[in-house]
This record gives C-alpha cells, sequence and structure tokens, in this order.
C-alpha cells in the first residue's frame, strides 16, 4: 500500500471516530431528567408544558375540570354494557 492511500484511510478513521465522539456526548447530555411525582389531588390540575410539573387550583382550571366531567358525562350517558349469557355446561 501506498504511503498516500495509509494516510488519507488514517485520516478518514480519525474523521469517523471524531464524528461518533461528538454524536455520543451530544445524546447523554440531551436525555432530560424525569420529572418529579406529583401527587395526585381532587380538583386540582397538573401542567407539565415547560417541563416541570405545576399544581393549578384556578378558577380557570376548575371551569375547565367541570367542563371536561361534564363532556364525559354526555358522551357515556347512553353507553351501556349488555349482559352477557350464562354458558351452559358441557359434557
Amino acid at each position: 500500500m501506498s504511503p498516500r492511500r495509509i494516510a488519507s484511510v488514517l485520516v478518514a478513521a480519525a474523521a469517523t471516530a471524531a464524528v461518533l465522539w461528538l454524536y455520543g456526548s451530544r445524546l447523554s447530555r440531551a436525555r432530560p431528567a424525569p420529572p418529579a411525582p406529583v401527587p395526585i389531588q381532587d380538583g386540582k390540575t397538573i401542567n407539565f408544558s415547560n417541563g416541570s410539573p405545576e399544581v393549578g387550583d384556578s378558577a380557570a382550571d376548575k371551569a375547565a375540570l367541570a367542563a371536561g366531567v361534564k363532556a364525559i358525562d354526555e358522551a357515556t350517558r347512553t353507553i351501556t354494557f349488555p349482559a352477557e349469557a350464562t354458558p351452559t355446561p358441557t359434557r
């Protein structure tokens, strides 16, 4: 092999190693920490939009909860599940 070809292979290998190292180091720094556990509180909202949990108890939050409960109740008012027939024993 010629010295020129050996040099080009070494440069390509060094460039590939540098790119892989940069890619790997950025992935390890990009992972955010998991959010802290927040206990569910009746009648309150939890907002994760800014990346950390915020418990809300404002009048707007209460109105949104009431509207959501009303919409769920209206949507499920007519839903029924018929009872399954009792299976007959087989011999």
